[in-house]
């Protein structure tokens, strides 16, 4: 009901792009249905509709999710630590 007031809102507003982009946001990375909820709370990356498509997502056979999901959790941190790191 949410994102049908917020649509409406967009549209009035003149946010058409917005709109275009809603449903991409939304979607779960492993069954592509809408709302997808949860977020990865490593990567930040992705989104699930619930801990099902979690879990089946974390280890399939292709593009296991656990892979990606620590690739990116490592660049973070690396660019984090290279931001810290005062200049001389």
């Amino acid at each position: 009901m949410q994102a049908a007031l917020w649509c409406q809102r967009a549209a009035e507003g003149g946010e058409g792009q917005a709109i275009h982009n809603l449903p991409i946001i939304l979607k779960c990375d492993l069954c592509r249905t809408t709302p997808a909820r949860q977020l990865c709370t490593r990567c930040r990356k992705v989104r699930h509709c619930g801990a099902a498509c979690q879990r089946a997502h974390w280890n399939r056979e292709t593009e296991p999710h656990k892979d990606h999901c620590r690739r990116t959790a490592e660049a973070s941190e690396q660019e984090a630590a290279a931001a810290s790191t005062p200049a001389p």
